[in-house]
């Protein structure tokens, strides 16, 4: 049998009733042609005209061997009529419909010279002048005149008696010249040409893109909140992983400030603090971890002295004791990012923050997932915050948020973001761990065409960050993020990098913050029983 292109033919193309007459043609040449033989259907081609414009075609079939040559195959079913007046061509269906077509001679013709322009372009085309030929199938055809006129000779043609023997006209069609013969590297060669697959490679980068922009999308629908209580002035707004609360709380002291109120927003992490001025450049809003905040207000009331450097148990004593000296540090809006990782008696120094003035502001803002924080809405109604609950994350695909869920119990959460890539998950143990974290980086930049600014690589702990500063410092230094966990906390990218090192599983918490930092592509990397932990939990 010969080696037929595709090597069967799809159902679709069979049930096509325009096709039927090249099926039947495709059938007879797969049984009658040996195995030296190589049959390419519908092989399309574009060329250019003597001027330079574009033009295509297709050849319904391209017929080679190593020693006979080359035969380029119109066909055209129904009964055939060429009318030399209007220099037209028709076909008429079983159904007596009459169909326009083309020149079935000069589309042959022009698909022989068109791809064998193209094959000698081809480096590897072997030298010498091979037989290229073109001719005609009619299967709906009993007989043809003996001449079809000065470019269509009888024997250009083959008609339903020759379909059983079809292997014959093919051979007189190639028959005739002193041709070199093809051989089997010219086939090869067309094979390449004709046959080739093709694998378009999509980056990440790419639908990682189309995510993050449909979260984009998504993530000020929930600034309808901020409209719903802005006449309250004291409030706790509670959601999940990936509900946008840290964007809601930058909206939410942005409007604060331009309302005319000195506005503190404040939280634990530094990093999550360096963000936030970026985020508000301009604004007005005064952004200040605690610990540093209490240590500017000490230093200003003259509660502490500049060489002072209280312990973290003592800030909360030093800000109540500042606002006790100087009232007027107080501030009009308080807002509280990442609320929940505040301990009581920082929630006293907060809450006196606050100015008793009329009108002032307190708005906290925390996580409401009670497997890790407890049931913290009793916490905040000692302080009379009204409660207020996000349902939505906007800030995950839904795949990555699947992976958080695992580690979330509270309120229910709905994923409205993009489906998104799957998670991916890699077994590593802690020796190839540094090594697993290169390949991916470098994966990601070079085949996935990720910029390193939108990837974090997190860990547990410093010391594999510190190991991976170094062979990874080109691409920190055009912003690749090496950071642990928990200094990662409220923080995000598109791209994340989990090193998943056996200290996380003794943490749930941990685990919880560093799956949802992700918000387009998570890739987990860690031991195999660390990895079924996080799976399965």
């Amino acid at each position: 049998m010969a080696t037929m292109w595709p090597r069967l033919l799809p159902a679709a193309i069979r049930a096509e009733s325009r096709r039927a007459a090249e099926v039947r043609v495709y059938d007879a040449l797969a049984a009658q042609l040996g195995s030296a033989w190589t049959v390419f259907y519908s092989r399309p081609w574009l060329g250019e005209t003597s001027t330079g414009s574009e033009i295509d075609g297709e050849s319904d079939f391209v017929v080679a061997h190593p020693d006979y040559g080359v035969l380029f195959v119109e066909v055209k079913g129904g009964a055939i009529t060429y009318d030399p007046a209007q220099d037209r061509w028709t076909s008429t269906d079983r159904h007596g419909i009459r169909h326009r077509i083309k020149n079935p001679i000069k589309q042959a013709a022009d698909s022989k010279h068109a791809l064998l322009k193209k094959a000698q372009a081809e480096r590897s085309w072997p030298r010498g002048f091979f037989r290229f030929r073109h001719g005609v199938i009619f299967p709906d055809v009993s007989s043809v005149p003996q001449n079809a006129g000065p470019d269509g000779p009888r024997e250009l043609f083959a008609t339903r008696q020759d379909l059983d023997q079809l292997v014959r006209w093919i051979v007189q069609r190639l028959s005739g010249g002193n041709e070199d013969a093809l051989g089997p590297h010219g086939v090869r060669v067309l094979e390449h040409l004709l046959a080739r697959p093709i694998q378009l490679h999509s980056p990440l980068s790419y639908s990682s893109a189309d995510d993050d922009a449909a979260i984009e999308i998504l993530t000020p629908q929930q600034f309808h909140i901020l409209n719903a209580f802005e006449d309250l002035r004291r409030v706790a707004v509670s959601g999940g992983a990936g509900t946008g609360k840290t964007v809601l709380a930058c909206e939410d002291a942005r409007r604060l400030s331009a309302s005319g109120k000195r506005t503190l927003l404040t939280c634990g992490s530094v990093q999550l603090a360096r963000h936030i001025r970026d985020v508000l450049r301009d604004s007005g809003v005064e952004i200040e971890t605690f610990a540093d905040l209490a240590r500017r207000l000490g230093t200003e009331s003259g509660v502490l002295s500049n060489s002072t450097l209280p312990r973290s148990e003592q800030l909360p004593e030093v800000v109540f004791d500042s606002l006790s000296t100087r009232p007027d540090l107080a501030y009009e809006a308080v807002v509280v990012d990442e609320a929940q990782d505040f301990t009581p008696a920082t929630w006293v120094a907060i809450d006196a923050l606050a100015s008793r003035s009329e009108g002032s502001a307190l708005h906290a803002y925390f996580d409401s997932n009670q497997r890790l924080y407890g049931e913290l809405r009793s916490h905040f109604d000692a302080y009379t915050l009204l409660p207020i609950r996000l349902s939505r994350n906007l800030r995950n695909t839904q795949n990555i948020h699947e992976a958080t869920q695992r580690f979330y119990r509270g309120p229910a959460l709905v994923a409205d973001g993009p489906l998104g890539a799957a998670v991916q998950w890699i077994n590593s143990e802690d020796a190839e761990l540094e090594r697993t974290a290169l390949d991916e980086v470098r994966r990601l930049v070079k085949t996935e065409a990720v910029l390193p600014e939108d990837i974090a690589v997190l860990a547990p702990e410093a010391g594999i960050l510190d190991r991976l500063a170094i062979p990874l410092r080109d691409q920190v230094h055009v912003g690749l993020t090496l950071s642990t966990v928990g200094h990662f906390k409220g923080l995000e990218r598109r791209f994340v990098i989990l090193l998943a090192t056996r200290s996380l599983s003794d943490i749930p918490e941990m685990a919880y913050v560093a799956l949802s930092r992700a918000r387009a592509h998570l890739t987990v990397a860690g031991p195999a029983e660390v990895i079924k932990w996080l799976r399965e939990q």
